[in-house]
């Protein structure tokens, strides 16, 4: 399943000039909790999150004591968070456009991934020149992932019988029991049972793997 498949094409968006009110609005309107930022071309700038727009209430419209100037004098300039709690605009509270991203042609496990380790709740889908075509919220990925056993079964049976995914000369049954696929059969040799168990990771919605299938022949010798 590719990011295409299950992204958000509707994207509410914010123009760079777009003022702090404006933000809010569309975010609070929209029941969303970010808003690509995107030129006249539609190509990506970056993003404002609902923690770049707090950090006008964290941070703006105080005095600071005297200890947060030395923090910054020393860490060399102020926090992110102070410059963001000073802008006006959505290209000063946003985050810039070196986010993560993803692309329609992605595998969904990948994106998902990316998502993870960015420490993000969604990503923007931009196509070869940068410009917004999506959004992937970590939504869009739990309703990839809502499979009934039978659909998953499904999957599974029909990329090993694939020849283009998996081995021929299988002869397997598959059972799958809350998410768990369980693999019991014959394929040719002990690298084919393990492609076996790659395929089956591959489809959405398996929560593990149980391959029990056998090999008929033992390794080739080299």
């Amino acid at each position: 399943m590719r990011v295409r498949d299950v992204m958000t094409t509707e994207v509410v968006t914010a123009s760079p000039d777009a003022p702090f009110p404006e933000l809010v609005d569309l975010l609070v309107a929209h029941d969303i909790s970010g808003l690509p930022v995107v030129d006249d071309d539609g190509t990506l700038m970056g993003i404002v999150t609902e923690a770049d727009l707090v950090s006008k209430q964290a941070y703006g419209g105080r005095r600071r004591r005297s200890l947060e100037v030395l923090a910054d004098l020393v860490a060399g300039g102020e926090t992110a968070w102070v410059i963001k709690a000073k802008g006006h605009l959505a290209r000063e509270v946003m985050t810039p456009a070196e986010l993560a991203t993803a692309s329609e042609a992605d595998d969904v496990r990948t994106a998902a991934r990316r998502m993870i380790e960015a420490d993000v709740k969604r990503l923007p889908v931009v196509d070869g020149d940068e410009r917004l075509v999506g959004i992937l919220s970590r939504t869009d990925l739990l309703k990839a992932l809502h499979r009934t056993d039978d659909e998953i079964a499904t999957a599974v049976l029909g990329a090993f019988a694939d020849p283009m995914r998996a081995p021929e000369r299988t002869d397997l049954e598959v059972g799958v029991v809350d998410g768990i696929v369980t693999i019991a059969g014959v394929a040719d040799y002990p690298a084919d049972v393990e492609v076996l168990t790659s395929v089956a990771w591959s489809m959405p919605g398996v929560v593990d793997v149980a391959n029990q299938a056998r090999p008929r022949y033992p390794a080739p010798e080299v």
